[in-house]
């Protein structure tokens, strides 16, 4: 990703997220959403871009921790500009960019639920 794109510069990519674990078991939320940058404002693409490059998502080491009882783990998918990844991350997400991420990512894929899946 290059920094400083500017305002008007369309970013491709794509959003996935999966979630599981937690409290209560809810399928539909251990289902994977996928949101294309093209269902998103050009912000929200600006702001997940600019997050991923922040919490260094593309070369970062994953943590190794384990979930405890009641904690929620996050496969997060981003393809942004021909680069791609999934990070699996478990609460408590130690790294406040990181979390962040997860927290956009959840709130875009609640707001633009996957089509047909």
């Amino acid at each position: 990703m290059q920094k400083g794109k500017a305002l008007d510069e369309t970013i491709k990519g794509e959003v996935r997220l999966c979630i599981e674990g937690g409290l209560a078991h809810f399928p539909g939320l251990a289902e994977e959403q996928t949101v294309s940058f093209d269902d998103l404002a050009t912000l929200e693409c600006q702001e997940i871009a600019s997050l991923a490059d922040q919490a260094d998502f593309f070369s970062c080491t994953p943590a190794n921790d384990s979930a405890g009882p009641d904690a929620r783990t996050y496969t997060v998918g981003l393809t942004i500009a021909g680069r791609s990844r999934e990070l699996r991350v478990t609460e408590p997400i130690r790294d406040p960019t990181l979390a962040k991420l997860v927290s956009v990512v959840r709130r875009l894929s609640k707001q633009h639920p996957s089509q047909g899946s």
